[in-house]
């Protein structure tokens, strides 16, 4: 019977407190046992939102990031390959000058790189706003 009377006792609903509440006869009932008790559950009720704002704001920023990284990205597929084989008809014709291959091929170098770049920056950046959507 005593364990009974301990799940009906109205608790605090203050965090880390959970302290039983005296409940009046009439009126209200009580949801926490003290002015300090019903600020801290403000302050937490607060810090919660101002978590979740910062959150929904990475969330919209890793999403923006994510979205115009990927036109530059596609132009970069369509560039590395025409590059390519630049260099392999620099490469095959021997009455261009070398200096040509070696500027096809630092060409090539320059955007493959850019293109690496862009495609780790767009899955780190999608990556987060999963992991954000998620949470």
């Amino acid at each position: 019977m005593a364990e009974l009377a301990d799940v009906d006792v109205a608790r605090c609903g203050a965090p880390y407190c959970g302290q039983p509440l005296t409940v009046a006869a009439t009126g209200r009932r009580p949801r926490y046992c003290s002015a300090n008790c019903r600020q801290a559950a403000r302050r937490a009720r607060v810090r919660a939102a101002e978590e979740a704002a910062a959150r929904a704001a990475r969330l919209a920023e890793a999403r923006a990031a994510a979205s115009r990284l990927w036109r530059p990205m596609e132009a970069a597929v369509r560039d590395v390959p025409d590059l390519a084989a630049l260099v392999l008809s620099c490469a095959a014709d021997p009455g261009r000058p070398r200096a040509d291959l070696s500027d096809a091929i630092s060409r090539l170098d320059q955007a493959a790189a850019a293109l690496a770049r862009m495609a780790r920056d767009y899955r780190d950046n999608s990556d987060l706003a999963r992991r954000l959507a998620d949470s």
